[in-house]
């Protein structure tokens, strides 16, 4: 039977080949089969051009990154381009010297660094062993968050790195916000077109169904299989359990949520987005601080028209203060601090003044700054779903899903503050309420493919949660493999998160080893990286023996303190010299045996 023209072979995710290889081909079929000639039998035969070869390369923490670049090798397959794409923790930097058309696109993780699998390919970009790429045409999307200071870092030295080595830059840079569809479909445009043979040259139109807001009414759950981060589903609250005990300075809560007629499936070391309101107290102190009723209309996150109240409760970040509305106070208040601090190069005042100040303090501070609801909340940024490391196993838990999760409370500046999606889940979901939820898959993070190699965690406080997981998945499949967690916190009466869970694995051998440091227990502070070092001829051993080493938790002090010990246990157990040290926790990361959720 003859195929429609428009027809488009797609290799299905079972066949046998890499992620990799499979998109590859599925560009090469799209870019051929895009440009063969209509059935027409008056029409004399085409002659098919050449594909232009294309290599895609990213950087990736979580799989923004990763998922990015294989939309655009299905793009580029439709514009007459052979794509590859390529993971930089696995790319042969040797190849980057007879590299003619380069696409890069990457993230930046913690203070401005390279997610973990780009350090390697980073260290040989900026080493005095890179080549010349005089012959290298290139582009590079950067991703980021502006919430923090060194916004899209990582990226940006590699772009600059690449021209250093005489690349040719044929589209600029793209830095995007968390909100990234429309600059990515911009960037693309641009830089496939820049790259291409002049005849080759055209307009992008990305079509991408499950992003794509929509006027019809919201179908009920049970008829919709395509959830997503634009169509969460409507996760029913199953259970929201305190973790911690009387008498402590935190609240850790155990929240799970039934997926039962989503059609949504995770793995263990997959997150799932939440997708909260803001607190409505808040949004009202805003609209009072603005001399507003609230009923005033604005657009919305996706451009229609809603009360203000409503658009400050549901489409816009509400606490944190962004850049262009502090300027815009700047200039309306003719406040000298906010000028200083707006001012290019004030990074570190600026975030000095920032910190534990919220957008009600900027208006309450400067009253004389006014501004009409619709610029208002031009100047502020759209409400982002969070991220949390899902807690369970769905092999333990089917139907279900499990989050753990610090709700953030704190003073500052002589007033209450609330973190927006700890607290929306811990307060203001009422028992059996529902919360809008999508899956977040992230294949960088996953327990040893091989159930009899054995497994470190670190992970303090909330940190567990994954490794929850990875435990209850291990133990369900019958892996052999043995386990060993670091677990730590304040204080061992009233920290220790899941404390009979993991007693029960210690007991019936899931866990074989379990080294526990509660900081607040004695005068000398101890924490899991203290254990590290204790046991460090044990460690170094299981890593000997193909053992994975996983940590999970705070980015800025904890993961750089674990690692700086995992450095330090190799050199001091295993004998080696510094230098040693960093080339085989290189090597544990390339083979996917070192992996990181940290935020």
């Amino acid at each position: 039977m003859n195929e429609p023209a428009n027809f488009v072979p797609v290799l299905p995710d079972n066949a046998p080949f890499t992620s990799e290889q499979r998109a590859y081909l599925n560009g090469f079929l799209a870019g051929l089969f895009s440009r063969a000639p209509q059935p027409d039998l008056a029409a004399p035969a085409v002659e098919s051009k050449p594909l232009t070869p294309l290599t895609i390369l990213f950087g990736s923490q979580t799989g923004n990154a990763e998922n990015l670049s294989k939309r655009i090798a299905k793009e580029a397959g439709k514009r007459g381009f052979a794509p590859t794409i390529q993971d930089l923790g696995k790319y042969a930097t040797a190849q980057l010297v007879s590299e003619s058309a380069l696409l890069v696109v990457t993230s930046t993780y913690g203070d401005g660094e390279p997610p973990d699998n780009a350090r390697a390919f980073w260290e040989f970009l900026s080493s005095d062993a890179a080549p010349k790429l005089a012959q290298t045409k290139f582009s590079l999307l950067a991703l980021g968050d502006s919430n923090y200071p060194k916004f899209c870092a990582f990226g940006k030295s590699v772009d600059e790195q690449l021209e250093k080595l005489g690349a040719v830059r044929v589209h600029s840079r793209t830095d995007c916000d968390v909100e990234y569809e429309e600059p990515f479909a911009k960037w693309l445009d641009g830089a496939l077109n820049a790259l291409a043979p002049g005849e080759s040259k055209k307009c992008l139109v990305i079509s991408n169904q499950s992003e794509a807001a929509t006027d019809a009414p919201t179908p009920t759950p049970s008829l919709i299989t395509n959830y997503s981060k634009s169509r969460p589903f409507p996760a029913p609250l199953l259970a929201n359990v305190r973790l911690n005990g009387e008498g402590s300075a935190k609240d850790t809560r155990h929240f799970a949520f039934s997926l039962e007629d989503s059609g949504l499936s995770y793995e263990a070391g997959d997150a799932l987005g939440v997708r909260a309101t803001n607190c409505a107290e808040l949004a009202e102190e805003l609209v009072r601080a603005l001399g507003r009723s609230g009923e005033e209309p604005v657009p919305d996150r996706d451009g229609k028209e809603t009360p203000l109240r409503e658009a400050l409760i549901h489409h816009y970040e509400i606490t944190r203060i962004p850049s262009p509305l502090l300027k815009a106070v700047a200039e309306r208040s003719g406040d000298e601090e906010l000028q200083k601090l707006t001012a290019p190069g004030g990074n570190g005042e600026l975030t000095k003044f920032l910190w534990g100040r919220e957008i009600i303090d900027l208006l309450h501070g400067h009253p004389a700054a006014k501004f009409a609801p619709t610029e208002f909340v031009a100047l502020l940024k759209k409400l982002q779903p969070r991220l949390y490391s899902i807690s369970s196993s769905p092999k333990a838990h089917p139907g279900e899903v499990h989050l753990c999760v610090g709700v953030v409370r704190y003073d500052s500046l002589g007033r209450a503050r609330k973190g927006v999606c700890s607290t929306f889940l811990a307060e203001r979901v009422p028992a059996g309420g529902v919360v809008p939820v999508f899956v977040h898959h992230n294949k960088n993070f996953r327990p040893p493919a091989n159930p009899d190699a054995p497994m470190i965690m670190v992970g303090p406080g909330t940190g567990i949660a994954p490794f929850r997981a990875f435990l209850e998945e291990r133990r369900a499949a019958g892996a052999k493999g043995r386990n060993w967690l670091f677990f730590g916190d304040q204080r061992a009466s009233t920290d220790f998160l899941f404390r009979e869970e993991v007693e029960a694995m210690r007991h019936d051998g899931t866990l074989t080893r379990l080294d526990l440091a509660f900081s607040r227990d004695q005068t000398e502070k101890i924490y899991v990286q203290t254990r590290m070092t204790e046991h460090a001829k044990e460690l170094y051993a299981w890593l000997e023996e193909g053992g994975g080493f996983y940590v999970c938790g705070d980015a800025s002090r904890m993961a750089k303190d674990v690692d700086a010990a995992l450095h330090k246990v190799i050199q001091t157990a295993g004998g080696k010299t510094a230098e040693q040290a960093a080339e085989f926790v290189s090597v544990l990361k390339k083979d996917r045996r070192y992996q990181r959720d940290v935020y």
